[in-house]
């Protein structure tokens, strides 16, 4: 107890913040999500302080007043964002209970505020679906294309059947010769066995 009073004491007589001796003015910061791999940025009013290249990791940050936004993301999920306030320290309490002697100094190098140390966040699975790859599938082959043939040429039209030669109107006499050079006449298209026709 007389420690815990000479210290106190000492830092009102310095002026040199409590919080400053016991803290410090910046703070190591870790985080973790599920999944892991996560890249995550470190904003301080709109200004860029830290960037953890994949969790679990953490960063060095300096205290300060400003709440501190975490901002994760990860492929295939949906970006994250965690607020870690900024509160006072368990050093800059006791500067209260003795007076405040020693808060000015603490307050002005923002070793009076402290951040969660340790933060942990859940990546939710983007809501839009990842493309699934299909099998390379052959293009159909096309059809053969179709080549017009040329018609056939028309045969020429057959030649009308012979007209058989009229047969000798009836009652036509046919003139026949023998050989010894005798002729006759007889009736019909024919002569007589043994005999000709006649030239």
């Amino acid at each position: 107890m007389a420690r815990s009073g000479a210290i106190i004491v000492a830092c009102s007589v310095l002026l040199s913040g409590c919080a400053s001796i016991f803290e410090g003015t910046t703070q190591q910061i870790s985080v973790n999500t599920t999944p892991a791999g996560a890249r995550c940025t470190f904003w301080k009013n709109g200004a860029l302080i830290g960037d953890i290249a994949a969790t679990p990791g953490s960063v060095r940050i300096r205290k300060s007043k400003d709440d501190l936004f975490i901002v994760c993301d990860k492929p295939g999920y949906a970006s994250a964002t965690y607020v870690n306030k900024s509160g006072l320290a368990m050093a800059t309490i006791a500067n209260v209970l003795t007076a405040g002697l020693a808060w000015a100094v603490d307050s002005s190098r923002g070793a009076d505020n402290k951040y969660q140390g340790e933060v942990t966040m859940a990546l939710a699975p983007s809501a839009v679906p990842t493309p699934i790859e299909r099998p390379f599938a052959p293009a159909p082959a096309a059809a053969p294309e179709t080549v017009a043939q040329p018609r056939p040429a028309l045969a020429p039209p057959a030649p009308p059947p012979p007209v058989p030669a009229a047969s000798p109107a009836a009652g036509q006499q046919l003139e026949c010769a023998a050989t010894d050079g005798s002729r006759i006449r007889v009736s019909g298209s024919a002569c007589p066995a043994g005999w000709a026709v006649a030239r």
